[in-house]
């Protein structure tokens, strides 16, 4: 009874005891596979950190790609010919309505040809100095009517006087386009005596006007060979030209003086007045119409007046060598005419009085203004 007690009282001390050792066991041996299991983890990774990841296609050096060359297209160009150093657009001085090459009609600037240097055997006049001056050419039309530029008996302009065939010298050409197919000798624009002047009553002297300055417009007193300020000794008025009915119109009005008389020495040299620019190869102006008492000189590489300064030169002896060799550029058609350079002679004066008229961009100027064409006089 009293081992049937104390086993009754102690059995579940022993069975307690005993499941606690089988814990225990257990826990023993989950330890050790768990412990086991841990260390071969981490041997695993630290095999798979040492191993390289295989790639999936062997590894092989990066072609070097050459990318091609990349050039600029370039539109095809001329062959570069000279030209002349371009003068700045400046406004009108002083502003004036423009007289129109041809009144009635659009004007039409024609494309001109950049001056170039003529061929070496036409690049000087072979002219002898002595040689008489030849007569220009006989096909240029009639005249409608006598020309009224025939001066005042109170004038001294010598545009009928007698010329000794003087040679002058050496004349250079230059190439020129522009020309409108009018004979020179019979157009308005080119040739003085076909408009014609008068005589007026006005102030013979300089004169200022308001506006702005050219500072490289032709300067008058380059006429001279000690570039004086000469004496006025007489003021004109240019007749305008009707283009419409092709004939002499009114005295132009724009200004009270359109040309003027200059007070000279009989026989003295007059040279080619000085320029800002040049137009091609060291010359400054090409001369448009030459005849033995007059010279139209135009202050660019154009056959016309329609752009640039224009100046006229009334009752001079032209040089016999400058002569001859305009009236030899005519005849050959025009594509280039005598050049000058600045402070080149071009003639001499038979009488006291020399006529000088200039325009620019068509428009007959007053010759009289001190800013414009006798700067710092």
């Amino acid at each position: 009874m009293v081992f049937h007690t104390s086993l009754r009282y102690n059995l579940p001390r022993i069975l307690r005891l005993r499941t606690f050792q089988l814990q225990n066991n257990f826990f023993r041996t989950s330890r050790g596979t768990l412990l086991s299991l841990l260390i071969l983890c981490i041997w695993l990774a630290g095999c798979a950190s040492a191993t390289p990841e295989p790639t999936r296609a062997p590894t092989r050096p990066a072609r070097i790609t050459r990318q091609p060359t990349k050039f600029a297209r370039l539109e095809p160009t001329e062959t570069p010919r000279p030209t002349r150093t371009p003068r700045p657009t400046r406004t009108r001085i002083p502003t004036v309505e423009h007289t129109p090459t041809r009144a009635g009609k659009a004007v039409k600037k024609k494309k001109t040809a950049t001056p170039v240097v003529a061929s070496a055997q036409n690049s000087e006049s072979s002219i002898p100095a002595t040689e008489e001056p030849t007569a220009p050419p006989t096909d240029a039309p009639a005249l409608t009517e006598t020309p009224t530029n025939a001066p005042a008996p109170d004038t001294t302009l010598a545009v009928d006087a007698a010329c000794e065939p003087t040679g002058g010298g050496d004349f250079g050409v230059l190439g020129a386009g522009g020309w409108e197919g009018r004979d020179p000798q019979a157009h308005p624009d080119l040739n003085l005596a076909v408009r014609g002047y008068r005589p007026v009553d006005a102030f013979r002297g300089l004169v200022d006007y308001d506006g702005e300055t050219d500072g490289d417009a032709p300067q008058l007193w380059g006429l001279f060979a000690d570039r004086r300020t000469p004496e006025f000794a007489h003021t004109y008025q240019v007749f305008d030209w009707d283009w419409g009915a092709d004939a002499r119109g009114d005295l132009i009005e724009d200004f009270e003086v359109t040309m003027v008389g200059l007070r000279v020495n009989e026989g003295e040299t007059i040279f080619t007045p000085d320029f800002g620019h040049e137009i091609g190869d060291g010359y400054v102006a090409l001369v448009l119409y030459a005849d033995e008492h007059r010279i139209t000189l135009k202050y660019t590489g154009e056959d016309n007046v329609i752009d640039g300064y224009t100046l006229h030169l009334e009752g001079i002896c032209v040089y016999t060598n400058l002569l001859n060799l305009y009236n030899e550029r005519h005849a050959a058609g025009r594509g280039a005419l005598p050049a000058l350079r600045p402070g080149q002679p071009i003639g001499y004066m038979p009488s006291t009085e020399l006529g000088v008229a200039i325009r620019d961009r068509g428009a007959f100027l007053d010759p009289r203004s001190r800013k414009d064409w006798w700067q710092g006089r």
